[in-house]
């Protein structure tokens, strides 16, 4: 083949490299990737414009309708994470639409792109949340041996979770939780559910104490007042509450239930 004459299309090894037009003897990998972008943009412009020609070129569209959709996700269980992960997109985008960008004090946005919007309204319950579950079973095991004593960054740490996850979780803010989650849960509670904690130490008692308070403040009943058979139940309200005695909190006589539950726990 003649020096001057032009070389047929040659793969490119390396990353993001396809095909690349070669150019005699002056031919090199970088000249190849500045050669693939110049095409990469001229098929891009070339497809706008007979977009545009068809009327169909619409960039954006209202954010509106994919928030509700988002909503609606997040209502059924699904995480932000798990929402970006199905439809293809980074979670702050999924977050920002929704809440807006808080640093920045930003609102959320009104239009949002179209490719984007397609990727989210495509995601269904299913996609997006089929290994998460309602945290209420969670919370309420959770919230139960806070009543015993059990402090909750104690019960983080056994859990491997982070302290702010599990205030998020005792307080009602999370509203779901992995499958693997809740089995880690519902194992610990079986574990501890008629355990009271070591106080042998002040420290042990003053955290003790701080978790009794805790539960008594926000009224979460111990582990005697839960029904067995609906603490998953999102709608089950415990018809029980429990004070403090007037006995040494490390007997067990602390658990004053009142009224009597409806049903009786056998263990």
């Amino acid at each position: 083949m003649a020096a001057g004459s032009r070389q047929p299309d040659l793969p490119v090894a390396g990353r993001g490299a396809r095909w690349a037009i070669g150019c005699g003897p002056c031919w090199t990998a970088g000249g190849s990737a500045a050669a693939e972008r110049h095409h990469s943009h001229r098929d891009y412009a070339r497809w706008r414009a007979r977009q545009i020609a068809y009327g169909r070129w619409d960039p954006w569209v209202d954010a509106e309708p994919v928030r509700a959709h988002i909503l609606q996700l997040r209502l059924s269980g699904a995480s932000y994470r798990a929402i970006a992960h199905a439809a293809g997109v980074s979670p702050m985008t999924v977050h920002n639409l929704v809440n807006g960008c808080q640093p920045r004090k930003q609102p959320p946005p009104q239009r949002i792109g179209s490719g984007q919007a397609r990727g989210l309204l495509a995601v269904t319950p299913e996609a997006a949340g089929a290994d998460r579950r309602s945290a209420s079973g969670s919370r309420r095991r959770l919230q139960a041996l806070v009543a015993l004593g059990h402090s909750p960054a104690g019960l983080a740490g056994q859990l491997g979770i982070s302290q702010p996850r599990m205030r998020r979780l005792l307080h009602g803010q999370t509203r779901s939780v992995s499958t693997a989650t809740h089995a880690t849960v519902c194992r610990l509670y079986s574990r501890m559910w008629n355990q009271l904690p070591a106080e042998r130490t002040n420290r042990e008692r003053s955290a003790a104490d701080a978790a009794r308070h805790l539960a008594e403040t926000a009224t979460w009943p111990p582990p005697m007042a839960l029904d067995d058979d609906r603490i998953d139940d999102p709608a089950y309200r415990p018809r029980a509450a429990w004070r403090r005695a007037g006995q040494s909190l490390l007997e067990p006589s602390v658990l004053d239930i009142k009224p009597v539950p409806t049903t009786d726990r056998n263990r």
